[in-house]
């Protein structure tokens, strides 16, 4: 079985604009970071930064609340503000901040902490581009479980590499996330074009059109990956990088089970959890040599494959269910549409 030669594989990352993707990782952002107590605004500034306790990034603002919007204003453009209240006195102000923020367009993330966090819900925010999140003490565990995530789901999505580029503590958590959305990406479109090729006279072409859709995917994902962890070098050095660290053999054995998975006799399920759980071991092969400069043994990359798979196949199931239940409800809608039309051309047919 002949596999994507490395001339065919640059011509399908070259589809891609990767001096964007860069430019979109390097892009220097500044975020505030306010609060009542401002040890926490100290504590949360070295989680984001995420080397050393004593170490805060320079894109970082530190405030102590209250806050105006003048003195705000006064520091130019800002990407997102976060603020940590801990004290019931605080958070009247915090809500009026955070109104004017929302109204500026500003992302704000309010983050609640010890005696009041339980009681967040009493602070009404009903503006869009405004999270809340509540924690019982501000460590290294709250922050991983809770407050990462938080922070990039209310930041602007443009800036995720940005962030974790610079501020490593956020790292873990973009990783995930690339390789997640990229699996699922990859499964969904696997499942898209599985339907077509139960018609066997469409496989042959499909075939490779799949082939080049999931390498790209895949190449794209370890190519954010590395910018993501603070790889430096050319688009075309660390995409060169990416396919020498998965391309031992490994990279291109599962391509081959991505076009076995494409033969219809094999049916939809096994298709979509292999296009899934290659991705997603490709992905944490790149993690592991982008973080720890190591490339993963075989005994382990099995066993990634293996639990990966189960996954995959539970997506599959997902999406084949989301499909059908989409279906019923197209079909409700036409139903009821052509019982309309019926209904309105009754009037106007001859009776008896």
């Amino acid at each position: 079985m002949q596999m994507l030669p490395l001339p065919t594989i640059w011509r399908i990352v070259s589809e891609v604009d990767l001096n964007e993707i860069r430019q979109s990782a390097e892009k220097p952002f500044q975020i505030v970071i306010a609060g009542d107590d401002h040890s926490l605004v100290v504590e949360l500034a070295s989680l984001l930064s995420g080397n050393g306790e004593s170490f805060v990034h320079p894109w970082l603002t530190l405030l102590t609340m209250p806050l105006t919007m003048e003195a705000l204003e006064r520091l130019g453009v800002i990407d997102m503000v976060v603020m940590v209240v801990s004290q019931p006195a605080s958070i009247d102000g915090a809500r009026s901040i955070a109104n004017d923020l929302a109204r500026s367009k500003v992302p704000v993330l309010v983050i609640f902490v010890g005696s009041i966090a339980g009681r967040a819900g009493a602070m009404v925010l009903p503006r869009a581009g405004i999270h809340t999140a509540s924690v019982a003490t501000l460590d290294d565990q709250a922050f991983h479980n809770v407050i990462a995530a938080e922070i990039l789901d209310t930041a602007p999505q443009e800036l995720s590499l940005a962030l974790s580029r610079q501020l490593t503590g956020l790292r873990s958590v973009v990783y995930e996330r690339l390789v997640q959305d990229t699996a699922q990406a990859n499964a969904a479109y696997a499942l898209s074009t599985g339907i077509a090729e139960i018609i066997p006279i469409l496989n042959v072409p499909l075939n490779v059109s799949d082939l080049m859709v999931l390498t790209k995917n895949q190449l794209v994902m370890g190519y954010k990956i590395a910018l993501a962890a603070g790889k430096e070098g050319t688009p075309r050095d660390l995409i060169g990088e990416v396919i020498s660290v998965i391309g031992g053999g490994f990279l291109f054995r599962q391509l081959a089970r991505e076009l076995v998975g494409l033969i219809p006799v094999w049916g939809i399920v096994p298709k979509v959890a292999i296009a899934y759980a290659g991705t997603w071991v490709i992905g944490q092969t790149i993690i592991h040599w982008a973080t720890e400069g190591r490339l993963l043994p075989p005994v382990e990359l099995k066993s990634f494959y293996a639990d990966a798979l189960a996954r995959g196949r539970k997506v599959a199931q997902d999406l084949l269910a989301q499909r059908a239940s989409l279906r019923t409800t197209e079909r409700g809608s036409a139903d009821q549409s052509h019982a309309s039309i019926w209904h309105r051309l009754r009037r106007y047919l001859p009776m008896g």
